[in-house]
Parts: structure tokens; C-alpha cells; sequence
């Protein structure tokens, strides 16, 4: 084996990758059975195999990565998707469980079915009969419970030392809707013995996180009950955490029951008191002295109500703290003190869900996981902002999908996605706000606004960049579509599309006409009226299909002598092109306020080609070329341009090229020889 062939096994082996790699000792291996004085020569070689090497890893690297990051990117977009659809389920589960729970309290059922049960205290039979079994001193009082009272929760824990954290006995723990029992063990024929009874108001269950404690602080909790402490270890973390859940739950709802049957209680007194003012006024009484006494009951609640928004707002119940503000807002007695603490909080539950609107991820559950603070802000009066926000968040995501398009070699795909956006956003806004007349002045400033931006867009990445004047005609299309639907709707922003796009519009337009007819000149300059010869009877089968698609039939200026030529010029074969697709692009412009100019253009390109033809020399090739193009273009392109009547090219014809006429007329291709001799 060579030397040159040893070092080419060597760069195929592992070796690179080891850790104790020596490039000293590696080198020297190499060169110990070369020959004296080739040692350069074979450290060139080797040198270049190495930067191949070193070249190629560096490259599978950097594919490596590029992966890597498109992988994690593709993750992160799955994560984000699911993340929305997640928040999505929570919120209408939500509104579900809430929607249960309103229609059991209307038909007087009992509630306990729609609350959490705890899996480690289900049971089929009767829960209460069990309790009676376990503890006792309780089977009075289980038996006495009023309706709307129910066992939430029942179970065994380890009572610990409160200092020593050291484990004491079992008690049993039996939550009720008001009340927490506590059992201690007993010696009799129960297992536990009923000790004390704590209502919920006078408890505070806190969760221990005590890492002194390793494992079994997971699973300790501490009840505050004044005024001592008592520290619990439940089974597991997740049996203390159901436990931690149950009470607060409990109390929340003890306290939105208090709150309710406060507010029934006002209102029957307010009822009372309108009664009463109005046997007063028709007994001719004044009535300011009947307004001017303050209801005992309803100053005692307004004393309480700052204490309930604070609660409600920690727990983060807008909808509860919304309707008490309602409440007081509606009362007829008013004190100072209270209404400025009162009007405080209003301000913050404004702010809050001003906040809730706001924040990143408020829409990642669609324009629905933003409407129930919406709702509640246009509840306590501000309609406006709570609008505003919504708009602003709504062209905030807006913002963030437009980022996302890339704009590729096609600019109408562009066009296509980018107005398909926008417009499906406008229209989603305005369907929301169809029933809201009073919102209507804003959300058509709205739509006006985020139209400017993507009109903007599409003219710096679309007009401004030199398209063709297809592509031009095209993106005015495809947005008076969008506009059209808008319209069906009940707004209509054409006139801001006439406005914002109509400079660019006339540019780019002007623009590519200058060009159009330039080549037109410059192919009529160089007319030399022969007929057009195609080299092959395939190729002149090819034009014929061509111009029966465009709707033209030049099969009857075949020439008789030589099938591959057609008694037709060439530059007449190419305008024909050129004024087809002028006059089918300009159509599609025609709507827009630049319809002047685009009239302007048709007569100005059909000028010069027809003053050409006035201007030729007699002979039967001019004849042929003037047929064509007098009777089957001209009409072509005027009905393609505009369906109206009378149309612009025609009556250009009359007026201006009178000699020209005698080429138009009912044209029959059967017998184009007889025709052109008549002419």
C-alpha cells in the first residue's frame, strides 16, 4: 500500500472524533514511511485532504443546525396551536359549567352534581349514613342540614405538632357547605368522636411548602382557625390540594350566597320604599322626605361591599364584582366615604380588564376568549373603550399574521393572501357590530384605518416595484371583489381604495403604456409589408389556435402558394397580440377613477396603428392586413374594453379615419378573395 493510499484510510477512520486525538503524533505517523525529500509535497496533500474534510464536516454541521431549528420552530408553532385550542376548550367549558349551574338554580335542583368531587370520597350509597357510622356527635346535625347544605368533602388525615411538625393522630375531616367538623379518635364503638365545629368564615387554609420536610411536605397543609393553628398531612400532594381547593371554593360561594340574599333583601325594601312614595305622593306628600331616609339594611351591605370586591377581585370573579357595582350604583342610599372606596374599586376592575384585553395572549381562543371582558366594561359604562381595546387588539394580531407573509415571485399570490387577511378581519368586525348602531362611527374608522395599511403594503411591494400592467389590472380586481363583498354587508370603502391607490395606480399604468406604445412605433417604422412567413405549416397550425382563442379567425389569409404564409404582416400578427391584452387589463382598470386615462390609452395606441394603415401603400397584402384588423380586431377589442354603446374605437373609426370603413363590414371568410378584389 502507497503512502498517499494509507493517508486516504486514515481520513475515512474515526480517529478525529476520540478525545485523545494528537494532531503532532497523527502528522508524524503519517510522514514516517514517505521518502526524504517528498515530505512537502505529501504535506500539501494532506493539508488539502484535511481542508476537505474540515470543509465537508463543517457543512454537515451547518445542515445540522439549520434542521434542528426548523424542527424546533415547527415544534414551537405545534405548541402554540395546541396552547390556543387548549385555552379555547377551557373557555367554553367554562361558560358550559356556568350555563349548567344558572339553569339547575332555576329549576331548584340540587347544585352538588355540577361541583368537584373529590375521587378519595366518592361513594354510591348514602354519604351521610357512612359519617353517622365513623363519627360521633354528628348524626344530630347531619340530619338537621337545610337543602342547599350538602357533605362537600369528607376524609382521614394526620394531625402533626404545629412546632415540631411530628406526626400526632388521625382526625376525620368532614366539609360541609358552611361548616368544617373536626373528629378525634375515641376509644368507643365509633372511630372518632366529634371535637369542634369552625364556620368557613373563621378559617383560612394555607398550603405548607416546607422543604425541611422532604416528601411529606408535599401532602402538609395548616388551617388558620383563631385562635390557634392546626397542621393536617393528607395522603398525597393531590388529595391536599383537592382539600385546599374545596374549602376556598366553599367559601367563595358561602359569600356570593350571603351576597345574594342581601341583594334580594334590598331590592324587596327598595320595592317597599317605592310603594310607600307613591301612597305618599297621592296623599300630597312631599317626596323628598321619603327619599331623603336611608334603608338600615341598605347601609349595613354598602358597609360590607368594599370587603366583597376586594374578594372578588383577588379570586379574579369579574362577572360577581361587576354585577355588586351594578347594585350600588342602582341604590338610593349614599354615603361619602363609602361611595369614594366604592368608586376606587370600579376603577381598578375597569383596569383590570382593560389589562385582560390587552395582554399578549388574549386572543390565542379566537376573538371569543376577549368578548366577556368586553362585555363587562361595556356593562359598567364604557362601551367606547371596551371597543377600542377590542379594535386595537383585534389589529394587533392582525399585525402579527401580516408578518408572517413572505412575499414571493408571484405577487398576486401575495396580493390574494394579504387582502384575504385584512378583508376577512373587517368583515368578522363588522358582522360582530351589525346589531350595535351606536359603535358604527368608530368601527368604519377602524376599517378605514387598517385598509390604508394594506393598501399601503400592497403598493410599496406590488405597484411601486414596476409590475406589469396585468399584474396591475389583476390586484385592482381581486380588491374591488373584496370591497363588493363589503358593500353586501353594509359598509363601503371603495372610495378609500380610489383614494389611497389611484396616484400609484396612474404611475405604474402610465408607466407601462409609455413602453407598450414605444414598441408599437418602433415596429411600425420598420414595416416592410410582407407577408408573415412562419417557416412551417405546424407553426402556422399553432398561430391559427392561438388567435381562435383570443377569438379571431385568420385561417382565410392562408396563402395559396405557400402554405407556411400567411397574407397577414407580422406587425399586424403582433399588435393584434398587443391590443387584446391592452384592451382586457385596461377593462379591469376601467372601474377605478383613472377611466379617463385608460380611454386615453385605447385611443391613442389604435391611433397610430390605424393611421399606419391609412398611410400604406395599395396592394392586396395592405388589404388582407386592413380586413383583418378593421373588422375582426377592432370590434374584438372595443366589446372587450367596453360593453357600452356606443364604444370609443368605433366611433374613433368614423370620425377620424372615414377611409378606413370600407374594410368593415359583414366579413364572410368563405370568400375573403372575392371580398379583397372588391375592395
Amino acid at each position: 500500500m502507497t503512502s498517499s493510499n494509507v493517508m486516504e484510510s486514515a481520513l475515512n477512520d474515526d480517529q478525529f472524533g476520540e478525545e485523545n486525538f494528537d494532531a503532532i503524533s497523527y502528522v508524524r505517523d503519517q510522514l514516517k514511511d514517505m521518502k526524504s525529500g517528498d515530505e512537502t509535497r505529501q504535506l500539501q496533500a494532506l493539508r488539502a485532504r484535511l481542508n476537505a474534510v474540515n470543509a465537508q464536516s463543517s457543512e454537515s454541521m451547518k445542515k445540522s443546525v439549520f434542521l434542528n431549528y426548523k424542527k424546533f420552530i415547527d415544534t414551537a408553532k405545534e405548541v402554540s396551536h395546541l396552547e390556543r385550542e387548549i385555552y379555547e376548550l377551557s373557555s367554553l367549558l367554562s361558560d358550559q359549567r356556568m350555563l349548567i349551574e344558572t339553569l339547575m338554580q332555576m329549576t331548584g335542583e340540587d347544585r352538588s352534581s355540577v361541583g368537584t368531587a373529590s375521587l378519595h370520597t366518592s361513594f354510591s350509597v348514602n354519604p351521610m349514613n357512612v359519617l353517622m357510622q365513623k363519627m360521633d356527635g354528628v348524626a344530630a346535625l347531619l340530619n338537621n342540614l337545610p337543602n342547599s347544605d350538602r357533605v362537600i368533602m369528607h376524609g382521614e388525615v394526620v394531625q402533626l405538632d404545629s412546632d415540631s411538625m411530628r406526626p400526632q393522630h388521625n382526625v376525620m375531616l368532614i366539609l360541609l357547605s358552611d361548616v368544617l367538623l373536626i373528629g378525634q379518635p375515641s376509644s368507643g364503638k365509633y372511630r372518632f368522636q366529634l371535637e369542634s365545629s369552625h364556620p368557613l368564615n373563621n378559617i383560612a387554609a394555607v398550603n405548607i411548602k416546607d422543604r425541611e420536610n422532604g416528601k411529606t411536605a408535599t401532602s402538609m397543609f395548616k388551617l388558620l382557625i383563631f385562635p390557634g393553628q392546626r397542621v393536617f398531612l393528607a395522603e398525597n400532594a393531590r388529595i391536599k390540594k383537592e382539600w385546599l381547593d374545596c374549602i376556598e371554593n366553599a367559601k367563595r360561594e358561602l359569600i356570593h350566597e350571603g351576597s345574594l340574599v342581601r341583594q334580594a333583601t334590598i331590592r324587596g325594601k327598595r320595592r317597599q320604599d317605592l310603594s310607600a312614595k307613591v301612597e305618599v305622593a297621592s296623599q300630597l306628600m312631599p317626596v323628598a322626605e321619603s327619599a331623603a331616609t336611608k334603608s338600615p339594611d341598605e347601609s349595613a351591605w354598602l358597609n360590607e361591599l368594599p370587603a366583597e370586591l376586594d374578594d372578588c377581585i383577588a379570586h379574579r370573579d369579574m362577572e360577581h364584582a361587576v354585577e355588586l357595582l351594578m347594585e350600588w350604583k342602582s341604590c338610593n342610599t349614599r354615603e361619602a366615604a363609602i361611595d369614594a372606596q366604592l368608586t376606587l374599586r370600579e376603577t381598578q376592575i375597569v383596569q383590570l380588564l382593560s389589562e385582560e384585553v390587552r395582554r399578549p395572549g388574549a386572543l390565542h381562543g379566537g376573538p371569543r376568549a376577549i368578548k366577556k371582558a368586553i362585555n363587562l366594561l361595556t356593562i359598567l359604562g364604557r362601551a367606547s373603550q371596551a371597543v377600542d381595546l377590542y379594535l386595537k387588539k383585534r389589529s394587533a394580531v392582525l399585525r402579527a399574521t401580516t408578518r408572517e407573509l413572505t412575499m414571493s415571485e408571484e405577487p398576486l399570490s401575495y396580493v390574494r393572501q394579504l387582502s384575504q387577511q385584512f378583508l376577512d378581519v373587517i368583515s368578522d368586525v363588522v358582522k360582530e357590530f351589525l346589531m350595535q348602531p351606536e359603535h358604527f362611527s368608530l368601527i368604519l374608522h377602524w376599517c378605514s384605518g387598517e385598509l390604508s395599511v394594506m393598501l399601503s403594503l400592497i403598493r410599496r411591494h406590488v405597484i411601486e416595484v414596476a409590475p406589469t400592467l396585468a399584474v396591475v389590472a389583476h390586484t385592482w380586481r381581486i380588491l374591488m371583489a373584496h370591497c363588493d363583498s363589503l358593500i353586501a354587508l353594509g359598509i363601503d370603502l371603495s372610495f378609500e381604495v380610489h383614494r389611497l391607490l389611484a396616484p400609484s395606480l396612474k404611475i405604474a399604468i402610465e408607466t407601462n403604456f409609455t413602453n407598450i406604445i414605444e414598441s408599437i412605433r418602433l415596429r411600425i417604422s420598420e414595416e416592410r409589408w410582407k407577408a408573415y412567413n412562419m417557416e412551417s405549416e405546424l407553426n402556422v397550425n399553432r398561430f391559427i389556435e392561438e388567435m381562435s382563442d383570443m377569438g379571431l379567425a385568420v385561417d382565410w389569409a392562408l396563402s395559396n402558394t405557400q402554405r407556411s404564409s400567411i397574407n397577414i404582416t407580422q406587425n399586424a400578427c403582433h399588435f393584434s397580440r398587443v391590443a387584446y391584452v391592452l384592451a382586457r387589463d385596461l377593462a379591469m382598470l376601467r372601474s377605478s377613477h383613472l377611466r379617463y386615462l385608460t380611454d386615453s390609452f385605447m385611443v391613442k395606441l389604435w391611433s397610430e396603428y390605424l393611421n399606419h394603415l391609412k398611410s400604406a401603400p395599395q396592394s392586396s397584402l395592405q388589404q388582407y392586413t386592413s380586413i383583418f384588423v378593421i373588422s375582426q380586431l377592432l370590434p374584438l377589442c372595443d366589446a372587450i374594453y367596453d360593453e357600452s354603446s356606443p364604444r370609443i374605437l368605433s366611433e374613433l373609426l368614423e370620425t377620424k379615419f372615414g377611409c378606413l370603413l370600407r374594410y368593415r363590414g359583414n366579413f364572410d371568410a368563405s370568400s375573403s378573395d372575392e371580398y379583397v378584389a372588391h375592395v
